[in-house]
Order: C-alpha cells, then sequence, then structure tokens
C-alpha cells in the first residue's frame, strides 16, 4: 500500500521546506506521508516562512483536522 504525499509536498520539495521552516527533513517526511499528523503550529509556521495564507497552502479539511 503506497501512501499518497500531503499535497503540500507535491508543490514544494522538502529540501526547499527544510531550509525555509527549519524543520527537519524527517519530521517533514513523516508530515508529508500522514505518519504524523498536521499541527496548528506547522501550519501556522509554514504560512509564516513561506508568507502565503492557509487557504494557499493546506486543503480546509486538513487544516480543520489540525485544530483538533
Amino acid at each position: 500500500m503506497t501512501q499518497q504525499e500531503h499535497p503540500l509536498f507535491v508543490k514544494y520539495r522538502r529540501d526547499w521546506l527544510h531550509e525555509k521552516t527549519g524543520f527537519s527533513k524527517g519530521y517533514l517526511s513523516r508530515v508529508s506521508t500522514g505518519r504524523t499528523p498536521l499541527s496548528r503550529a506547522f501550519v501556522e509556521r509554514v504560512c509564516f516562512s513561506l508568507q502565503l495564507p492557509e487557504s494557499e497552502l493546506f486543503l480546509p479539511d486538513l487544516v480543520e483536522a489540525a485544530d483538533r
């Protein structure tokens, strides 16, 4: 069974996100495959680092899941 990557990681490479956000490549890999769920802190840091709103980076249902 193959895991689908989070859409954020289809648009942006992990290496680039590592440099922009400071998250480790291992952590980004776990988030991209869904082994580590999105957190509010992750969403906010990515949005701040990329200077883009949540609506452009994350699907609404995934952002809602991060709020739980």
